[in-house]
């Protein structure tokens, strides 16, 4: 999860903070991070395998 998170293919930026990257696990599977920008620095707070609507 966290390589996908820090070599996105794809980076999008939603609502209030909220920010989807998508990327690789080191086995190659594409994962959606969903990421929230905190004072604390970000917060991974959904992750599951990327869905069609991020693969177009």
């Amino acid at each position: 999860m966290i390589h996908a998170f820090n070599h996105p293919i794809l980076v999008d930026d939603l609502d209030d903070g909220f920010t989807m990257f998508v990327g690789a696990d080191p086995a190659a599977n594409l994962l959606e991070i969903g990421v929230v920008d905190t004072s604390d620095g970000p917060n991974i707070i959904h992750a599951m395998p990327a869905r069609p609507k991020y693969l177009r």
